[in-house]
């Protein structure tokens, strides 16, 4: 039987087209203006958006449809508007609701490579432990962003931490609130078929790659639950 699934098609979208659209303006505008704020952040989103279609001619892995159009509105959020709109300055929320979201989808990666163990079968364990690997992950990377805006404001004299350590702390408690919902999130689409926000970026990603998730199946819509502790996954473990 021919296991493979139809590849995701890329998001076309009314949304998508805007974000596209306001991206190149703000380059050109910079262009023209001379300001090179502008013009690299909007160059420098469009460039990263560009990436998963990269990766995926490179690799093979197909990633999400959404996430080339959520990178470049996320990047457009925090680097137009945040950083040369004065959005962070002018909006105390606009730098924790931008937290909150990246450190939800790193969640859902952390929670993509629990399933790699499997090849997106039934985990051996109870999920709250991918949960909290997932949550790890995470936090991990959130970590080594606030050590690079650490590493920038000290080499080169600029304010990216803003406040300095009470800046540092409260991304770095934003970061785990957001990782524990995107944890949450994927675990109740994994065991119950649930749709919470952001949760469908993992059950795609899965479906999407039988390469690599070769025992993913049909099943998980449904509600995916622990392995039996047969003795053959007993003998496995040893």
């Amino acid at each position: 039987m021919d296991d493979r699934r139809p590849m995701p098609r890329p998001a076309s979208s009314a949304a998508t087209a805007t974000a596209w659209t306001i991206a190149g303006a703000l380059l050109v505008a910079g262009a023209v203006r001379g300001d090179a704020l502008l013009a690299v952040a909007a160059g420098g989103a469009m460039v990263l958006a560009g990436l998963p279609r990269f990766y995926t001619a490179l690799s093979g892995i197909v990633l999400p449809r959404a996430l080339a159009p959520g990178i470049l509105i996320f990047c457009l959020a925090a680097f137009g508007l945040g950083e040369v709109g004065g959005f962070y300055t002018r909006f105390a929320w606009w730098d924790i609701a931008l937290h909150l979201v990246a450190s939800s989808v790193l969640a859902l990666a952390g929670w993509a490579m629990v399933l790699l163990l499997t090849e997106g079968g039934r985990p051996r364990t109870g999920l709250w432990i991918g949960s909290i690997l997932a949550v790890s992950f995470a936090a991990l990377v959130g970590g080594a962003w606030e050590l690079m805006e650490f590493s920038i404001d000290a080499l080169f004299g600029t304010n990216a931490q803003r406040s300095g350590l009470p800046d540092t702390m409260g991304d770095v408690a934003v970061n785990i609130v957001g990782a524990t919902y995107g944890a949450i999130a994927a675990q109740a689409a994994l065991k119950r078929g649930a749709r919470p926000p952001l949760s469908g970026l993992l059950v795609e990603f899965c479906a999407a790659n039988p390469v690599i998730y070769g025992q993913w199946t049909d099943r998980h819509m449904g509600g995916l639950e622990t392995a039996p502790d047969t003795g053959a996954a007993r003998a496995d473990r040893a």
